[in-house]
């Protein structure tokens, strides 16, 4: 090249770097422009988040976070934040609730995003010291500036009549009297913000009409949405959070669970040792369960397929498909879903199926899906009975038949299939389950319940996860409240730990437990736990946040009876043995006690004993009158309910033997 050539390369190298530095010199420009135009408390609030989302965030970040929010929320902070306990000790602890103030002052511009973030900072103590009232005070400022998810949280609030403690007891909140009227009005702004947690509260007081008009159209209407969410959400694989239904109980509570990672770490063991079952475990574990890790997942689940295990090469065929810790390739998914299915596995038969139907890596051919389909549903794979209703539903390879297509949805979502779920509950609502079209409440009714089922497979509802997680660790009072926010979503578990929690001192001890706790146990037994017929009776034997009242005890316990609750049948034996509450009849009472044992044969110990005293009981009447005068003291011990129960029996009427 000569020199002028090289002069020409150098003029237009430098012209077109100089261009690339104006260009980039704009882009920021318009960048920092973009960043001025923005407020200042907006700024703020970014900043605060980026050092709090910052991996590794310092005590120094999160202090610095903290002071960006109470900037950009508009805060003023007091210059002392606790009531003192003299001032305290003087009113009552409802009144002193009401009262009780964080003093925040509001000045300045407001963002609300800040308010809410710097709620949650005060609330676990990140940054700055933990203060649940000035936490409470952000969250109704918030929600009186019209936000969702602020409204909620006070509802919330006011329907538990949870308040935030002075700073100097243990315990964050108490419970107070509930402020119905405040909570619906919260509920219902907030859910017509579209916030998932007011829609499904809302939409489960419809349906079983706490505090609202029984509505089950009502129902539906906030229920519909949430369950459209959960039905997006679960086409995506591993997208809905896995929950863990533990009814907390004696033996629960004195356990010590392994963390899940010591969980997976004692399965690994084996795995790493040649275990096939194992390796798919883990794989399992890592691909479907709690801790996600496709590809560790797809590590073992290779180990496993070498192993001869069809499972996980059914498994690793679905990896492919949908491209999970591996690159989307759907020959290579073709291949192992048949090597799976010509070894009789049913996750294969299914991933075959599924190609076969949509033309994925082979061609489309309806007939020879429907057989797979059939095939992997015989295994029970609920995967495949969905798909089939979709197939009748469309009349794809086989002939269309609604009656078929509801058959199959009801198979799939009998086994909590989501998407089964939603396809049966719309067929209930169009009229197309077999009920006249229009008969609208008998189609109402079976839908509404199916999509209270499927909203609560969202991750919302992993407030009873996190529940239970905390209570395990020794965390009653998080534990509790997680609980309480998920009986406010309507969820019966969520209820029934709640309620057993506040029963047995876990989490909180104060006068308005039973209360709340009898209320929970009732809208537990609405939605079909029976055991919790079992304490709602106690509560009224006993005078547990309700006066005593042995007649309705027996009226429960009755109930419970009637759905095979051995300890109710037993507690009925008891009053009529003894007459309290239920008019005294021996024969009854053992009808009962044989009634327990009937249905739970393992308490046979229990129901013989009871049976001995029964016996014990019907000698001793027929003696009882010939004993002398001189031996009244014997009398009135034997056979005789304590002094302080007589007055109660005596009180209801029943013809009941205590002399």
């Amino acid at each position: 090249m000569d020199g002028r050539g090289q002069l020409h390369f150098h003029t237009r190298a430098s012209a077109l770097l100089l261009l690339v530095l104006c260009c980039a010199a704009l882009c920021w420009g318009q960048q920092d422009a973009v960043e001025q135009k923005l407020p200042v408390s907006e700024r703020q609030f970014q900043s605060a988040m980026a050092l709090r989302n910052k991996r590794g965030a310092s005590t120094k970040d999160l202090r610095h976070a903290a002071a960006l929010l109470i900037a950009s929320a508009g805060v003023k902070l007091p210059p002392s934040l606790n009531v003192t306990a003299e001032a305290m000790s003087n009113i009552s602890t409802d009144a002193a609730n009401s009262q009780y103030s964080s003093g925040l002052q509001f000045v300045g511009q407001t963002n609300v995003p800040a308010l809410k973030e710097l709620a949650r900072v005060y609330e676990a103590g990140e940054g700055v010291a933990v203060d649940a009232a000035i936490a409470h005070d952000l969250f109704k400022r918030a929600a009186e500036l019209g936000d969702p998810d602020a409204q909620a949280d006070m509802a919330v609030r006011y329907s538990l009549g949870l308040q935030p403690t002075s700073s100097n007891e243990d315990m964050l909140y108490e419970l107070t009297t509930p402020n119905t009227p405040e909570a619906l009005l919260n509920y219902f702004f907030a859910a017509a913000g579209n916030d998932t947690f007011a829609q499904m509260a809302m939409g489960y007081r419809h349906m079983y009409g706490v505090d609202v008009p029984q509505s089950c159209q009502a129902g539906l209407l906030y229920y519909n949405p949430v369950a459209e969410r959960v039905v997006e959400a679960a086409r995506y694989p591993g997208s809905l959070p896995q929950v863990e239904r533990v009814r907390l109980n004696y033996k629960s509570a004195g356990m010590r669970r392994p963390s899940r990672e010591q969980e997976v770490l004692h399965y690994q063991w084996f795995a790493d040792l040649g275990s096939v079952e194992a390796q798919r475990a883990v794989g399992q574990i890592f691909s479907h369960g709690a801790l996600r890790n496709p590809e560790q997942a797809l590590r073992y689940f290779r180990q496993a397929a070498d192993g001869g295990d069809a499972d996980a090469v059914a498994h690793l065929g679905h990896m492919y498909a949908n491209g999970v810790g591996v690159d989307q390739n759907n020959e290579t998914a073709s291949q192992l879903f048949q090597a799976a299915a010509d070894a009789g596995n049913p996750n294969g038969q299914f991933g075959l199926g599924y190609m076969h139907l949509t033309g994925h890596g082979m061609e489309q051919n309806h007939r020879a899906a429907f057989k797979l389909f059939q095939r992997a549903s015989e295994a029970g794979n609920a995967e495949a009975w969905f798909h089939m209703g979709v197939m009748y539903l469309n009349g794809w390879g086989v002939k269309p038949s609604q009656r078929h297509a509801l058959d199959c949805f009801t198979v799939s979502a009998q086994v909590g299939h989501v998407l089964g779920m939603y396809n049966l509950a719309i067929m209930h609502l169009n009229g197309r389950a077999g009920l006249a079209a229009a008969d609208a409440k008998a189609s109402c009714q079976p839908a509404l319940a199916l999509l209270k089922k499927i909203a609560e497979k969202g991750g919302w509802g992993g407030l009873v996860q996190q529940g239970y997680e905390a209570f395990m660790d020794g965390d009653y009072e998080p534990a509790l409240l997680h609980y309480l926010q998920s009986a406010e979503m309507g969820s019966e578990l969520g209820q029934s730990n709640a309620a057993w929690m506040l029963t047995h001192g876990y989490g909180y001890e104060g006068e308005h437990a039973a209360q709340l706790a009898i209320t929970l146990y009732q809208q537990a037994a609405a939605q079909g736990n029976h055991e919790a017929l079992l304490q709602i009776g106690d509560s009224y034997y006993y005078g547990r946040g309700v006066p005593t009242d042995w007649s309705h005890a027996a009226q429960v316990y009755a109930e419970a009876s009637k759905h095979r609750v051995a300890q109710a049948s037993h507690n009925l034996g008891f009053m009529h043995e003894y007459g309290a509450g239920l008019p005294q009849d021996l024969h009854l009472a053992k009808r009962y006690y044989d009634k327990a044992l009937e249905a739970q044969p393992d308490a046979f110990v229990p129901v013989f004993l009871a049976l001995c005293g029964l016996w014990l009981h019907s000698w001793w009447l027929s003696v009882k009158p010939y004993v002398p005068d001189r031996l009244g003291f014997v009398k009135q011990r034997l056979f005789v309910l304590p002094q302080a129960e007589q007055g109660i029996v005596q009180k209801f009427g029943g013809d009941t033997e205590t002399t």
